[in-house]
């Protein structure tokens, strides 16, 4: 899983309607098509009315300035908006929260996300109807993940689906239903993500909008793909493409073929992804949404790299893009990128630039799984957080329901104190079940923080937090300890070429292998997409290697006739006097690419040829 990308346009708001029209009217296509050929002098006329007419006519002008914002460019939208800004106090509420809501998305798209997010909090405290809160939390959301404030873009989520019994409007719903599917999405809640965006989807047909529809569909398709249900993900991508460029909306076509770019490739289906990514390029660089540009640019490199098309040209375009992705620090795409020059790097043969870019790879990839992995204790955190008001609200309403029997039994003391005592009793033995099931849920989300989802072993957090401590403690015992890094040969290409279940079922049997090959005192961890890492406390590196050899020797190497080889590589290093996890993993490290640099399929010691 990758953090927040190009799969979803999180500015675009997802409702899809203009402000002050009926409940459940889509934009009226035809007046998008006379907007875009309307003369020049049409928007002059529309800036003197917004100071000569007054507020009586402020609602008309947010209309037309919401519908300029949609279908050409928000910055001629921005300009009514500035026109309307000196009667600003004399607006309605209404009027006043949709200035300032629409303002707020200029604010996003000019990036300037923060003043954005700042916004969107300054409206909710104010006393809002039920639909416009709905907005401006469905905005506030989007904006949060902008921000990679996933603990804030939860809680705004599940405040805006707390809201949603309050509307009859099914519109209304559709934003928060498409925000779900992708935030669920990205926590792998797949199913329940899959739920959204299929009710999403459903009510998107309800209103008879083909704009709700493509929005809808835009959000579900990158769902199949990260749940690995590649045949539904590709044809949700193309029922979505067709739909949207049918509406006009280029903008989400472009987002859409940049996804379904990046499935085909992983499918082996290099040639299909490189022509469908050079036209999202274009339609992403025509829409102005430079952060999708690039990430498209990054898909095309990745498919010409599989049809060995990168050459000496390519590496003004790798810089570029390097340097967009650092300077926004979009750690998944930069590590993708590092890893994808380090790849071309080793196939012409410069292995000092391979390496290089290895190591920018490995340090890229660790701050892409820090956030990855606050985002999803942020959704843990947040869960279980609305758990315990539920559980609050019970006890509420228990104690509420002890009250009014005390009121009504005043006339029968005795009875009454007996019915208390009863009650009480009960309260209490409902409120120690509560808390024993609290304590099992907080058990339970911090084993889900520590370990890995697939291979069951500590994940990348939880193993050096550990590792750190357990190197602190043979440090002041006088015991040496081994770090051994392994890392799966090539199975980007195993993925790429045969398919995500069988990579996940590699993972797992080396998982397993590296368990029982290893004493039971070992820390054992998956690090990374591939790579793992042991620490293991022992006298002599021979010890060591004999473990490493007894995996080695357990066979399988494949699971069945036809399937590739894995074979894993090993970096082995002992800690010395003074060092540091830093220190030892870095030595771990560069044994393990000595050990990919000679060949791979073997295991090199730190400080040795072999």
């Amino acid at each position: 899983m990758i953090g927040p990308t190009l799969e979803s346009v999180f500015i675009e708001q997802c409702d899809g309607r203009l402000r002050g029209r009926k409940p459940g009217l889509g934009a009226d296509l035809l007046s998008c098509c006379l907007l875009v050929v309307a003369l020049p002098w049409l928007w002059g006329a529309l800036f003197a009315s917004a100071a000569a007419q007054g507020p009586a006519d402020a609602r008309a002008i947010l209309d037309e300035a919401r519908e300029i914002s949609y279908t050409r460019h928000w910055s001629e939208a921005q300009q009514l908006l500035d026109e309307l800004a000196p009667l600003l106090d004399q607006l309605h509420l209404r009027e006043f929260v949709d200035f300032h809501l629409l303002e707020a998305r200029h604010l996003a798209l000019g990036d300037d996300t923060r003043a954005a997010l700042d916004r969107g909090a300054m409206l909710l405290e104010l006393e809002l109807d039920v639909d416009q809160r709905l907005q401006v939390l469905q905005f506030s959301a989007n904006i949060a993940v902008l921000l990679r404030e996933y603990e804030l873009a939860f809680e705004y989520l599940l405040n805006a689906l707390a809201q949603e019994d309050q509307l009859d409007d099914p519109v209304a719903a559709l934003g928060t239903f498409n925000m779900a599917t992708y935030l669920l999405g990205r926590v792998d809640e797949t199913e329940q993500a899959i739920a959204y965006g299929e009710r999403a989807i459903a009510l998107a047909l309800e209103t008879e909008d083909p704009n709700q529809e493509c929005v809808a569909r835009q959000r579900l398709a990158p769902v199949f793909k990260w749940a690995a249900l590649d045949e539904r993900a590709e044809r949700e991508y193309r029922t979505a493409i067709a739909l949207c460029l049918d509406i006009g909306n280029r903008l989400f076509a472009g987002v859409l073929k940049h996804g379904l770019a990046d499935l085909l490739r992983r499918q082996g289906r290099a040639e299909e992804a490189r022509e469908l990514a050079a036209r999202s390029v274009n339609a992403l660089t025509d829409a102005v949404f430079v952060l999708g540009e690039y990430e498209a640019r990054l898909v095309m490199l990745e498919a010409e790299f599989d049809l060995d098309l990168i050459g000496p040209e390519h590496e003004q375009e790798f810089a570029e893009l390097g340097r967009f992705f650092a300077e926004r620090s979009l750690w998944d795409q930069l590590s993708r990128l590092e890893i994808l020059m380090s790849q071309a790097a080793e196939r012409r043969g410069d292995s000092a630039a391979a390496l290089a870019h290895m190591r920018a790879y490995l340090e890229a990839r660790e701050q892409f799984l820090g956030r990855d992995r606050t985002m999803r204790l942020a959704y843990l955190q947040v869960a279980f957080g609305l758990r315990i008001k539920e559980q609050q609200i019970d006890l509420l309403e228990e104690s509420s329901r002890l009250a009014l029997l005390e009121i009504e039994a005043a006339s029968q003391q005795r009875r009454a104190r007996s019915v208390i005592l009863v009650l009480a009793l009960g309260l209490v033995v409902l409120l120690a079940v509560l808390l024993a099931r609290v304590f099992r849920a907080r058990q339970h989300f911090q084993d889900l923080s520590r370990h890995d989802r697939l291979s069951g072993l500590a994940n990348h957090g939880w193993f050096f937090e550990r590792a750190e401590t357990l190197l602190d403690e043979s440090e002041k015992a006088g015991r040496p300890v081994f770090l051994v890094l392994a890392d799966i040969d090539r199975f980007k290409r195993i993925n790429d070429q045969y398919g995500h279940q069988l990579g996940d079922q590699a993972l797992g049997q080396i998982s397993r292998r590296l368990r029982e090959a290893f004493p039971s005192d070992a820390l054992v961890g998956r690090v990374g997409g591939e790579e793992f890492a042991i620490l293991i406390p022992a006298r002599e590196v021979n010890a060591v290697i004999r473990d490493v050899e007894s995996f080695r020797k357990q066979a399988p190497k494949t699971f069945r006739s036809g399937d590739p080889q894995v074979t894993v590589s090993f970096g082995i290093a002992g800690s010395r006097a003074g060092d540091t996890l830093e220190s030892l993993r870095r030595r771990a490290d560069e044994a393990l690419y000595q050990a990919k640099a000679a060949g791979r399929d073997r295991y090199i010691v730190a400080g040795t040829a072999g």
